[in-house]
């Protein structure tokens, strides 16, 4: 589970969503589920949060800003490889060892279908990954002319991998090569830093068993 300070109530009760919603879906959710998870009272609860939708609003918050915090390489210099490899890459670990906080992930993706300030959010926070590796590709090859269409394309992959991997369909080698060759395909000048990240020895593969995420079990 997510590390944090067992007296930091607040962040006990989102852990308790997460909770909730890995062993019984989005559904689940409730004010008592939740208390239960958490180990508090459903007046702790209402006391941060007014209403279960702000409740399971402020939990999507937390776990994307989380994932984001465990893995500050992506926040890194844009013209450094190791910077859109961590972009790119970031899911991978967790799809692969952490499969109730993806499960978590992908229960607020189908509720964006239904909530649009979760299709909001989240299209937000895609909006600047996006915006992040557009960024990385123009600093590392300035002669793209499509930069942000190549960072759709290298996004939408990277997407696929990870769910992927989740499935079981690939490995997270197997996902990684897939990339790997992807982005060398369009970084040509950058393939002698790429090779140095290959799989097997990539930034990914190498800390894939220190790669943190928000919600492990």
């Amino acid at each position: 589970m997510f590390p944090h300070d067992p007296n930091d109530k607040k962040t006990a009760i989102l852990v308790g969503v997460w909770t909730v919603i890995a062993e019984r879906g989005l559904q689940g959710v409730s004010i008592r589920t939740v208390a239960q998870a958490a180990g508090v009272s459903p007046g702790r609860i209402q006391h941060y949060f007014s209403d279960k939708k702000k409740l399971i609003h402020a939990s999507v918050v937390a776990l994307v800003e989380g994932a984001q915090a465990a893995n500050p390489e992506a926040l890194g210099d844009p013209s450094d490889p190791i910077t859109l490899w961590t972009l790119l890459t970031h899911q991978l670990a967790p799809a692969a060892q952490s499969r109730s906080g993806m499960s978590v992930h992908f229960a607020y993706l189908a509720a964006s279908a239904t909530d649009e300030w979760i299709r909001e959010f989240l299209a937000d926070a895609r909006r600047g990954l996006l915006a992040k590796v557009t960024q990385c590709l123009i600093a590392q090859s300035p002669e793209l002319t499509d930069a942000r269409q190549r960072a759709v394309e290298l996004v939408a992959l990277a997407d696929g991998a990870a769910q992927g991997v989740f499935l079981g369909t690939l490995t997270t080698t197997s996902a990684e090569t897939m990339l790997h060759e992807a982005l060398a395909d369009v970084l040509d000048h950058c393939a002698g830093h790429l090779r140095n990240h290959s799989p097997g020895s990539s930034p990914t593969v190498a800390r894939e068993s220190t790669i943190r995420h928000p919600v492990t079990r």
